[in-house]
């Protein structure tokens, strides 16, 4: 058979072309109004300090409580939770108290990218909390707080709050939640280092906190400690976040929250509560992967 130049080869048929892959469905933007529940909802905050290894004993406690809880963390706050020791679980292993309904990350915010029509993610979950708890506050959040600025997921939703109680009203059933003046409470816990709590600055941040948004002043924020103890930096002083039993003894009572079992809210600490086990399967999602 006479040698065939390549270019009269007869052509080689090609495989037939796989079907296109179908894109993956985007997530569905959250909207308070497809979770509402009777029970008290809780936004629960964490920003970047050593304190928020807290986080687990926090929810183990409320897991007792008819409550919903949403979980928010900056990308600082995420670094304490991967797997380095038991008392730093993965993320994703928070979804397993049962009122943990969901965790919102940075990136949530535009995922998917908005359209108009569609929902803003900040005032969303405000619109679905009655209160928000911030445990640990940093000295970088703080600051943010105070100044009005909102360049992540939980400053926005500090900075888009109902602070008058007359914005998204109170639901029915819901009249306990709220602060004597009829407003939805935000506590904080703040957490920072001995030399960051006596700053001059912190000084005047905390004035603003407690003397002007305060709820003892008829405002809407209730701040929590901190105490003097020994720091993880080794420094022993005062900043340290205030103990996490007390946290869970003023959500409770704050939010007038009943026990599962029937038992009163308040009859038992925290510390002693969060010695059962809170964890069961979980039903939420993690909503999100942003590092920003």
């Amino acid at each position: 058979m006479p040698f065939q130049h390549a270019n009269h080869l007869p052509p080689t048929p090609l495989p037939p072309s796989p079907s296109p892959a179908s894109p993956p469905s985007p997530p569905i933007p959250f909207r308070a109004s497809s979770h509402t529940s009777p029970h008290p909802h809780l936004l629960l905050a964490s920003t970047g300090s050593v304190a928020t290894i807290k986080l687990p004993l926090i929810l183990s406690a409320l897991s007792h409580y008819n409550l919903s809880i949403r979980l928010l963390l900056t990308p600082s706050s995420l670094a304490f939770l991967q797997s380095q020791s038991p008392e730093q679980p993965p993320l994703a292993s928070l979804l397993s108290y049962p009122n943990v309904d969901g965790i919102h990350l940075d990136a949530d915010e535009w995922s998917p990218p908005w359209t108009r029509g569609a929902p803003i993610l900040h005032i969303e979950l405000r619109r679905w909390a009655d209160a928000m708890l911030v445990a640990p506050l940093s000295a970088n959040t703080m600051a943010k707080m105070v100044a009005g600025l909102s360049d992540n997921l939980i400053t926005s939703v500090l900075r888009a709050w109902d602070t008058t109680g007359a914005i998204d009203g109170t639901a029915e059933g819901k009249e306990r939640t709220r602060t004597q003046g009829g407003k939805k409470r935000v506590w904080v816990a703040p957490a920072m280092n001995t030399a960051m709590w006596g700053h001059p600055v912190t000084g005047r941040q905390m004035a603003v906190l407690r003397g002007e948004w305060g709820e003892e002043v008829g405002g809407w924020v209730r701040v929590l400690g901190p105490v003097e103890k020994g720091l993880a930096c080794g420094d022993v002083g005062a900043g340290a976040m205030v103990e996490w039993g007390e946290i869970v003894r003023e959500v409770v009572e704050g939010l007038g929250l009943v026990r599962k079992d029937g038992g009163e809210g308040g009859g038992k600490s925290g510390q002693r509560e969060a010695g059962e086990d809170g964890k069961q399967e979980g039903k939420g999602e993690v909503n999100g992967t942003g590092q920003g």
